[in-house]
């Protein structure tokens, strides 16, 4: 791929005159608006629903328009589709918006999205720029049903097992790897039957967890164990369910089997060595892979600060106890490796989580940095669930100041989430030191005091537009990529890794992008969340354009859309 530096002025025009070729919907009259003569500043859009299959219209689709400059002031804008399948937006603002589609029976999808809700999540859809008094004509929706899955869940006897939770699975990205994620559940009545409906097409996982109750004859205690269909304990083993458009597919048989189970007892302590009493303890097998991996027992403790959680299977398991809330939470937590008996005499004692405190320094006065729309978001790098267990992310104060509490102890990174514009986070310092980008290690009780977030307002910026292949036609809705030349600033949630999707007109913009080393591309088919495998984009180098960006400039680049590269 490569890149060419254009003058902005001729770019714009261009890009409008290509426009004005390939997409002749794009009618700038305002007058066919049909708004008072006093509001010919302001645009419009309309369009038609019908469905994938047959076209036919879809009255009552619920279009909702939302401004991606709206948060947190603004909200979204809702209208009906007539018998016709018609709607209209009017007296719309100069701005970028995002169009979305919904009727019951059918999946959601994003206007421009190529695969309506796709497991991959190859497309968010493509935004929509309106200019003022811009009218937007012929923005239309194809919608495709969703399909369903039915079954029965029974035990190794072929007796019908209730209340079992089923669920159907998909692969997507996330953090950089290929994980189970949940698309759609259903509990089992009394004849183990369930059905679950709203499903995008696509390639599935069936599983069913195991129900709570814990079986116990001669001493010898069995649970049933986490189960895919047709009746395995691993995702690898499992057989793929197909769902079709619209398909209602049926007739699976998911057969659980019990297994040898074993219990760990002990006690609970306040921090001055009194029994805890009635605190709830859970369980999370570690060991346990896809769906299940965060799925447990709990139980609560007694008078006397004692606890038993039963129906362990063997492996990893971590202990956890919660007590209180708000800034007077209590945690505690531990891990025990399961093997071949039960465990007994483990002792937990309550205590603050951590908490870190500070500030964001703006680098002028006159920032215009709104504190409303910054989020700081601790992530642990080890994946692990936070469940219940407090909050990991807060909104700084009016002055900027921000605090984090009830934190379990855990690697971390701190990350700062800004509000659109050209800011970016220069560096994030403690006492002299800088942990920009760097893991920090928390543990119980501990008190990172006295954090400065420094920001500034010279960001660079990325202005352009992408083309077809081989044509001389605008690529709406492709994922433009900026990452990190540099290798070690690439993998997992990165400040320099950034992506947007172009306009109906082919146009992007990145702000507030740290100056350094990168590489840009732009993508027909990216499926997000790989943007944070490094492997992913050293694979993208050769079809990128390395780019040096200086803080406050303004770089113009006219992309090529490319096919992404294959994930492994």
């Amino acid at each position: 791929m490569k890149p060419r530096h254009f003058l902005f002025g001729a770019a714009v025009c261009l890009a409008f005159g290509f426009t004005a070729l390939v997409h002749p919907f794009l009618i700038q009259n305002s007058a066919n608006a049909g708004s008072h003569p006093g509001d010919r500043k302001l645009g419009l859009i309309r369009g038609q629903v019908v469905a994938e299959d047959g076209e036919y219209p879809l009255p009552k689709a619920t279009l909702s328009l939302r401004s991606t400059g709206a948060y947190p002031d603004g909200r979204s804008r809702t209208v009906r589709a007539n018998e016709r399948g018609e709607y209209v937006f009017e007296n719309l603002e100069p701005g970028k918006y995002v169009l979305t589609a919904t009727r019951s029976g059918y999946i959601p999808k994003n206007y421009g999205q190529r695969t309506s809700y796709s497991l991959k999540r190859e497309n968010v859809g493509t935004s929509l720029s309106v200019r003022s008094g811009q009218v937007l004509d012929g923005i239309d929706f194809r919608l495709i049903q969703a399909g369903a899955v039915e079954g029965t869940v029974v035990d190794q006897d072929n007796e019908p097992l209730a209340r079992v939770r089923v669920l159907l699975s998909g692969y997507w990205s996330r953090g950089g790897r290929h994980r189970l994620r949940p698309f759609g559940h259903d509990a089992t009545d009394d004849r183990g039957q369930f059905r679950i409906f709203g499903i995008p097409p696509g390639n599935y996982l069936l599983s069913a967890s195991p129900p709570l109750f814990v079986s116990r004859s001669a001493g010898v205690e069995r649970s049933f164990q986490p189960t895919y269909y047709p009746g395995v304990p691993r995702a690898e083993e499992a057989a793929p369910v197909q769902v079709a458009a619209g398909a209602e597919v049926g007739g699976f048989y998911i057969t659980m089997i019990q297994a040898r189970s074993y219990g760990v007892t002990g006690r609970l302590l306040l921090p001055n060595a009194r029994p805890a009493q009635s605190v709830w303890i859970m369980s999370s097998n570690e060991s346990a892979k896809g769906v299940f991996a965060m799925m447990g027992r709990s139980t609560h403790t007694n008078l006397h600060g004692e606890f038993t959680l039963t129906g362990l299977l063997p492996g990893r398991h971590r202990l956890y106890a919660r007590a209180g809330g708000g800034e007077d939470m209590q945690m505690a937590s531990t891990t025990v490796e399961v093997v071949d008996r039960d465990l007994s005499g483990l002792t937990l004692v309550l205590g603050k989580g951590a908490e870190i405190t500070g500030t964001l320094v703006p680098d002028r006065e006159d920032s215009a940095l709104d504190f409303r729309r910054i989020s700081l978001n601790m992530v642990r790098s080890d994946h692990f669930t936070r469940m219940s267990f407090g909050g990991t992310s807060t909104t700084p104060e009016e002055d900027f100041t921000f605090k984090i509490p009830n934190l379990p102890e855990g690697p971390y990174h701190l990350y700062v989430s800004l509000p659109p514009g050209n800011h970016y986070v220069a560096s994030i310092r403690v006492e002299g030191h800088d942990i920009t980008d760097r893991l920090i290690q928390i543990r119980n009780n501990d008190r990172l005091q006295g954090i400065e977030v420094h920001v500034s307002s010279e960001g660079a910026q990325i202005i352009g537009v992408v083309e077809q292949p081989g044509e001389r036609q605008v690529a709406a809705g492709a994922t433009v990529l900026v990452f990190a030349n540099d290798p070690q600033h690439r993998g997992g949630p990165s400040r320099f890794t950034r992506m947007t999707q172009t306009d109906q007109r082919g146009q992007f913009a990145l702000q507030g992008l740290v100056p350094g080393e990168y590489r840009v591309c732009a993508l027909t088919d990216h499926e997000f969340g790989l943007e944070q495998d490094g492997d992913y984009l050293r694979n993208l180098d050769k079809d990128s354009e390395r780019i040096d960006l200086s803080a406050g400039e303004t770089v113009q680049e006219s992309l090529v859309a490319l096919p992404a590269p294959k994930a492994k």
